[in-house]
């Protein structure tokens, strides 16, 4: 993925974010807004400005660092939400979109001092104990009227104009008392200085950076604009460079380049001169010939070869001969690697299509099956085309995750240069292929892991040291396919979570009581709450408690987990465990109580009854199953749900083996296992409300609606640390 495609990638994500900042402020002004309305808001900016970091936008970032520190102030409770205020931000959302624009465009940022200082005002009001009032300031100056635009009919192009500046913007005097012991550099681009990826213009700052200072910039070779040639090179160039740059080092600059750009060296030296490429016109296209249609349909009708005396008839309607038959029938190579885009909308309504072509084979299924009517090999090849279709249309979505890994190396730059720590790159398994809807929505959680890896996770050079260390951090990026899901893994080779430092923070914040007792598993997740920060100072990276905050909601929203396996002094590692895609996935579906549910087969092991003496009881309420000599917790899929009836024991039903990210294998038990289907994935948040324990909504073949089981979720909140803790001991 290129830089422009990835760019556009943030600017779509700005435009997501503006509208939620302004759904947000809306809320505000209506008076039903909640303290999640004020953290939507606050996470909307905080992203926008991690974004501009990443890309370069100064003037955006440096913006939204304002923005975002008043609304840190509202979201705290130390500045008021009146209407004086919601106003006051909602102008600075709108110069906030201006900047947007402006970053996208590649225009002038908008003039936003006198609302920066608004801003600072009701900060500063709120810091000396006045009234939240004083957010009031006076107001913008009208700024002066453009003059008008001419007409269309006037064009008003002054070539010579334009020379006499462009010579004017490169040409500099020779004030600088050090000139006399400068030496020059005459060079001219030629045609072929644009060939394979070359830019002069990227050579040009390379001089500079070494010092050079341009003296002239010729541009007496540049022909009438009637005669004018874009392939050509007409510009050239006099740079007087400093006397400890050697003649090496200049030339090294245009080395690759070759004969496609003339240098000269040397002060009695001219720049070299306009060497005009001649390039071939374009062949004539040949004529086409068209027969008429008699004699078209006579010749695809006749499987013989027409006779001597019918070839006049095969004359074309411009009255010439066509070629032979040979000649004809020839088809031209196909090119290699094509493609076509295909809008986005487009492509949604293929899959949407197909998971309905899904849920009505499964109907046809259901409706011969209760009407006694065999049809075995005919269902067994509709099953069968309707999964290809469905794997073909998957893979249409499918792209590699090295374009979200691309985006890591300049935000590691990025970070280098604000934090001072120097940091290796691994990646690994970035042909790991999955949804591109998936992949969209993976940037902004990555990001703000990369930054709380580098900022928290990874120690400075000295303290690395110290340690034992080598002086360059190291993080690695991996990603797999694991059980029809995937798996990918930030992890760093810092210091690790410092768990006291963050049990005393949750403490200080009000997160946790201070005499509650909780586990290392349980510390860690406390990164996770909103608001929560260990950083000593805000900056641009971090000191928000938003970042971690952002991450867990977008993996969540992707019907994914997050896990952290931290170990002191050895480093962090976030695991994110995503669907591979978001439509349609296999599922195994069961009965439970007056339920039916699905549970995805990529968490199912195996399913089996138990025989006597299988399962044991651990404590006074949890049971275990002896699988092959090791021991795994057995939980109640009803009790789980709330489901009033069903199997209790698990002598009664069927318990599936299913295996999870953050707490090993467990069995769920069931009343019955009904089926094995493919199932159309529906969003239980969109169209409810979020369901603990669930991970969404599918329509089975008789129309009934089922909801499908969140796995890992459910297995988590029924398993307590402490039982997972203990199972897994006697599993060791």
């Amino acid at each position: 993925m290129s830089p422009e495609e990835i760019q556009q990638i943030f600017f779509a994500e700005c435009e997501e974010s503006l509208a939620a900042a302004e759904a947000g402020l809306a809320a505000c002004r209506a008076g039903t807004h909640d303290a999640d309305t004020v953290n939507a808001v606050f996470r909307a900016v905080h992203s926008i400005k991690g974004g501009a970091g990443a890309f370069g936008y100064g003037a955006l970032q440096a913006y939204t660092h304002t923005f975002e520190t008043l609304l840190s102030d509202v979201r705290e409770g130390l500045v008021a939400i009146e209407s004086d205020l919601v106003d006051l931000l909602l102008r600075a959302l709108d110069t906030l979109a201006d900047h947007v624009e402006a970053a996208r465009e590649g225009g002038e940022a908008p003039a936003d001092a006198a609302l920066i200082a608004e801003m600072e005002r009701a900060m500063a009001a709120n810091a000396g104990g006045a009234a939240p009032a004083a957010v009031h300031a006076e107001p913008e100056p009208e700024p002066e009227p453009e003059p008008a635009a001419s007409s269309g009919d006037d064009i008003g192009l002054d070539l010579d104009a334009l020379l006499d500046d462009l010579t004017a913007a490169f040409d500099t005097p020779a004030t600088k008392p050090e000139e006399a012991k400068r030496w020059q550099v005459h060079l001219r681009p030629r045609a072929g200085a644009m060939r394979n990826g070359s830019e002069p213009l990227l050579m040009l700052r390379e001089i500079a950076g070494l010092g050079g200072d341009c003296l002239h910039c010729d541009v007496s070779q540049v022909p009438p604009l009637d005669t004018f040639d874009v392939s050509q090179g007409y510009l050239g160039w006099t740079y007087a460079m400093p006397a400890d740059i050697t003649e090496e080092a200049v030339r090294d600059i245009f080395d690759f380049i070759g004969d496609d750009c003339a240098l000269a060296i040397g002060e009695n030296e001219d720049i070299p001169p306009v060497e005009i490429v001649r390039t071939a016109p374009p062949p004539k296209p040949e004529p086409i010939v068209v027969p008429t249609a008699p004699a078209a349909v006579a010749a695809a009708a006749s499987p013989m070869p027409a006779p001597a005396a019918a070839e006049p008839a095969a004359v074309s309607a411009l009255g010439t001969k066509p070629e032979p038959a040979e000649k004809a029938a020839a088809p031209a190579p196909p090119a290699a690697g094509q493609s076509i885009r295909i809008d986005l909308f487009k492509l949604d309504r293929l899959i949407d299509l197909v998971g309905e072509l899904v849920i009505a084979q499964a109907m046809l299924v259901q409706r011969l099956d209760g009407a006694g009517i065999s049809a075995t090999e005919e269902l067994g090849l509709l099953e069968s085309l309707t999964r290809d279709i469905q794997e073909s249309a998957m893979s249409i979505r499918a792209q590699p995750i090295a374009s979200v890994f691309s985006r890591v190396p300049r935000i590691l730059r990025d970070l280098a240069a604000s934090t001072g720590k120097h940091v290796k790159l691994e990646v690994i398994g970035e042909t790991t292929e999955l949804d591109k809807t998936v992949i969209e929505r993976l940037g902004e959680p990555l990001t703000h892991l990369i930054r709380n890896a580098v900022d928290h996770g990874i120690e400075s050079a000295e303290d690395r040291i110290a340690a034992g260390k080598s002086p360059e951090g190291t993080l690695t990026l991996s990603a797999e396919h694991r059980s029809g899901r995937i798996v990918i893994s930030i992890a760093d080779d810092g210091a690790g979570i410092n768990r006291e430092r963050v049990l005393a923070k949750a403490v200080e914040k009000g997160i946790v009581g201070p005499e509650q007792q909780m586990s290392a598993e349980e510390i860690d997740n406390l990164i996770f709450a909103p608001g929560f920060s260990t950083a000593q100072v805000v900056s641009n990276i971090s000191g928000r408690g938003v970042g971690m905050d952002v991450v867990r909601q977008n993996v969540k929203d992707l019907g994914g987990r997050i896990t952290i396996d931290s170990v002191p002094g050895k480093g962090t590692a976030f695991v994110l465990t995503l669907p591979l895609t978001l439509a349609i996935s296999d599922g195994m579906i069961v009965d439970v109580g007056d339920q039916t549910l699905v549970v995805p087969l990529a968490h199912v092991v195996e399913s089996l009854r138990p025989a006597d003496g299988d399962v044991q009881g651990l404590g006074s309420s949890r049971q275990m199953l002896n699988v092959r000599g090791r021991f795994i917790p057995v939980i109640s899929l009803g009790e789980a749900l709330g489901t009033a009836t069903g199997a209790t024991t698990p002598e009664e039903g069927v318990l599936i083996v299913v295996d999870t990210e953050s707490a090993g294998q467990a069995a769920l038990l069931v009343d019955n296992i009904c089926d094995q289907r493919q199932f159309v994935i529906k969003s239980l948040a969109t169209n409810f409300r979020p369901v603990e324990g669930v991970a969404g909504a599918t329509i089975l073949g008789d129309g009934r609606v089922a909801l499908i089981v969140d796995v890992d979720g459910l297995v988590a909140c029924a398993l307590p640390a402490q039982d997972r803790a203990a199972h897994e001991r006697q599993a060791a």
